[in-house]
């Protein structure tokens, strides 16, 4: 596996122990608290470090029992996913190399985004350098072996697939283009042929992630300069979209907000979304709606 060789041979003990180390030194560093306006409560926040991050600077979801993500380094050809225990987020299964060798050599495809869990399946939005050949591949979330690869419509999404987020009650699977949003593209679920679009009330900028819960679309917007970070609830018969809350991020250079999940934990937390700092690693974040 990919990593292995990356470790230069280190016993495993030995590098149990220096990562050990790193979280130490981390943990009693003044990261700050992040800061979130009154409709929303921060409550916890968890920490992948140097290879725990990079299978999760990316996509999250959840079935409420273990945390799924992905990750990509596209200068070192990495894209990857991963399966975490919610409660201890002990590392359960890994895949080091999750996009068809035959995407990556004819379409130069390189790239996992958000991703959505549905009926025992991983939905990933999956993308190209050029930006211009969109996918959605699905993983068996027990395995994250690849079960099937959907070619979708790009026309609408001149800026690549950067999320996906599954409607199983209306059946449907909804992205959109990562900057400067203006709809919302949607497809059949289960065929992944284009179904419809909706117009947003208001553009969003820099569309990281998205979650279907309770009828709503939740979508995470990264602000790229400053570290206030938004969370928009989008109407799916409407298109109106109501900003939730605005999370202000500890002054850390290089934090960028990543995907969104939404499901009520047994902790009493209900958003859990990703921000990926690029020296320090990646923060999995979670809130209660008030």
């Amino acid at each position: 596996m990919f990593f292995e060789y990356t470790l230069i041979g280190l016993p495993e003990k030995i590098w149990s122990v220096f990562v050990a180390i790193i979280s130490l030194i981390i943990g009693v560093m003044d990261m700050g608290t992040p800061m979130v306006t009154p409709e929303v409560e921060y409550v916890k926040q968890d920490q992948f470090l140097l290879l725990d991050a990079t299978y999760t600077g990316q996509g999250i979801a959840t079935d409420g029992e273990y945390y799924y993500t992905s990750g990509s380094l596209t200068a070192f050809g990495v894209a990857c996913l991963a399966k975490w225990d919610a409660e201890t987020l002990e590392l359960c299964v890994k895949n080091d190399d999750a996009i068809p060798s035959e995407y990556r050599e004819k379409y130069n495809t390189d790239h996992i985004g958000g991703i959505s869990y549905y009926n025992g399946l991983i939905y990933a939005a999956v993308e190209n350098k050029a930006e211009d050949f969109p996918l959605i591949i699905t993983y068996d979330a027990r395995t994250l072996k690849m079960v099937e690869v959907y070619e979708v419509e790009g026309e609408l999404l001149p800026d690549g697939i950067p999320w996906c987020a599954v409607d199983a009650a209306n059946g449907y699977i909804y992205t959109s283009q990562f900057n400067e949003a203006e709809y919302i593209v949607a497809y059949d679920l289960y065929t992944m042929e284009f179904s419809h679009m909706l117009p947003l009330s208001e553009k969003i900028l820099r569309v990281q992630g998205g979650e279907v819960y309770d009828g709503k679309l939740y979508l995470s917007n990264d602000a790229a300069d400053s570290n206030d970070d938004s969370i928009y609830i989008v109407d799916l018969g409407t298109g109106d979209v109501t900003k939730l809350c605005t999370r202000s991020l500890p002054s850390i250079a290089g934090n960028e907000a990543e995907d969104i999940t939404v499901y009520p934990m047994a902790d009493g937390t209900l958003i859990h979304v990703l921000d990926y700092n690029k020296t320090i690693g990646v923060y999995l974040r979670h809130y209660t709606v008030k």
